[in-house]
């Protein structure tokens, strides 16, 4: 089951502590992505029955930072729970001092997003681009009349990540042909390996 929210705005954002730095990365970032239109396409992947499932904004925003910071799950929740302008760009309407999901979570997230569905966003990212550059241009006579390359492809589909057990046997498959080798060129007895 998921349940469409209304996307939040800059301004409606409650931090304890001041405001918000309107020129921070995350939240212009977070201005550029189409929220709406891709929850609508990632509301169609959900049964109308069951728990609700967290909403587009926590689920993709959460990857696409966990790709820009290039950290591990635990981390990332970490980074969420200290971090105001992150909390702002996964849609929280407030700062709070827990992430509002926990590191296991995370793997859920990866599944949803496919390769093809990952492209899809990148698509309605440009293409909500294009709108606001034609209405820019049709709006104004400046002499700029350039293109702008947006690059949205910020989340691989087939990364692996700690707690993957691919990772275990793909090192230990790497180690056997290690010691083939080795042992091809050594005199004496081969050691023991998974195989033997």
């Amino acid at each position: 089951m998921y349940k469409i929210e209304n996307q939040l705005k800059f301004e409606d954002f409650i931090f304890p502590y001041g405001k918000l730095n309107e020129n921070n990365r995350w939240i212009k970032l977070s201005k550029i992505i189409p929220w709406d239109e891709i929850e609508i396409k990632y509301a169609k992947k959900f049964r109308k029955k069951g728990n609700p499932a967290k909403s587009v904004r926590i689920a993709l925003g959460t990857l696409i930072i966990q790709q820009t910071l290039n950290c591990s799950d635990r981390e990332l929740v970490n980074q969420v729970s200290e971090n105001p302008y992150l909390q702002f760009f996964i849609g929280l309407k407030e700062f709070q001092e827990r992430a509002p999901f926990s590191a296991s979570v995370l793997v859920d997230f990866r599944k949803r997003f496919s390769a093809k569905f990952l492209s899809e966003i990148n698509e309605l990212i440009i293409e909500s681009e294009n709108k606001k550059d034609d209405e820019d241009n049709d709006n104004s006579d400046s002499s700029n009349r350039g293109t702008i390359i947006i690059d949205a492809t910020c989340i691989p589909a087939d990364i692996a990540f700690p707690q993957d057990l691919t990772l275990l046997n793909k090192s230990r498959e790497n180690l056997e042909k290690i010691i083939d080798i080795l042992h091809d060129s050594a005199d004496g007895k081969k050691p023991r390996t998974y195989r033997n």
